[in-house]
């Protein structure tokens, strides 16, 4: 693989990528959010397969916050024995759930660069007082994954280096929050790219999870370069969705019953490549398959 992954900061993950200034070259990475591997609603076989594309594109793996659903300790009022899969049907249901995560990832462990935390991971360590993302994070490493546990929000930087080190550096920002709210019925949540777009402006790209949702819009804006000279850039919102499916073949619950919709699953791709018409690193943004 080439590139390589760096906690530089309390907010700020860094990753280091070789590039080849040529139209042949491309790295990839699996962002995602919201999978929620511990329910038993979760689409295992979505999420691995998804895993699998990204070992064969030798890709960077991003979870950005409620990897685990973590809701069926002894004392959370919001757990059900329904959303208890057999594996967590214990009593050391912490440990198990840390164990679990692990066992789910190691196939994947080399290429798992990231994991930020959501509303679900912070409840856990907030009212059980325990932390399996950190565990489960930890025992990776020992492992020998590269994964680096972040926060909720936080920051990453690509930086781009010519594999024959003749100069031709750049870089790119991406911000991320793993949300709040409900994401509203009609809005999608589309209406905080604004809201975010005006607290950070130096961000390049800008990642969002929580109401399960999935879209990605472009903001312009017109940047006044030390030459004086202006340039229009685009600033990228993605929405991730996520890999618990609450609709489908369900006849009750939580989701249902608050007349939810069916929501979307997966995760996006990013695809850095070198374009040799503007001879600087591009970004693409696809979603990956349902």
């Amino acid at each position: 693989m080439n590139w390589t992954i760096e906690k530089t900061s309390e907010i700020t993950t860094t990753f280091r990528i070789k590039y080849r200034p040529n139209k042949e070259w491309e790295q990839w990475f699996l962002i995602g959010s919201d999978a929620h591997i511990d329910n038993p609603h979760c689409m295992q076989s979505l999420k691995r397969h998804h895993m699998n594309q990204a070992v064969e594109k030798g890709a960077g793996i991003i979870e950005l916050g409620d990897t685990l659903d973590a809701m069926q300790g002894k004392h959370d009022r919001r757990g059900s024995k329904a959303d208890l899969i057999p594996e967590l049907q214990v009593d050391n249901y912490w440990d198990a759930l840390a164990d679990y995560g692990v066992d789910f990832f190691m196939p994947y462990k080399d290429h798992m660069a990231f994991y930020g935390y959501g509303n679900h991971e912070t409840a856990a360590r907030k009212h059980a007082e325990t932390d399996p993302l950190a565990s489960m994070v930890r025992d990776l490493r020992r492992e020998g994954s590269p994964a680096i546990l972040g926060g909720y929000r936080g920051w990453f930087r690509f930086l781009f280096e010519r594999e024959d080190g003749h100069g031709g550096r750049q870089s790119k920002r991406g911000y991320f929050n793993h949300g709040s709210g409900g994401g509203g019925p009609v809005t999608k949540g589309v209406i905080k790219t604004n809201r975010r777009a005006v607290f950070v402006p130096d961000a390049d790209f800008v990642f969002s999870g929580h109401i399960h949702e999935s879209w990605i819009v472009e903001m312009q804006r017109l940047r006044l370069l030390d030459s004086g000279r202006e340039v229009n850039e685009t600033q990228y919102h993605v929405q991730l969705p996520t890999y618990k499916e609450e609709m489908a073949n369900i006849a009750e619950g939580f989701h249902v019953e608050r007349e939810a919709p069916p929501k979307p699953l997966g995760g996006w791709w990013i695809r850095f490549y070198y374009s040799t018409r503007t001879k600087k690193v591009e970004t693409q943004f696809l979603r990956t398959e349902q």
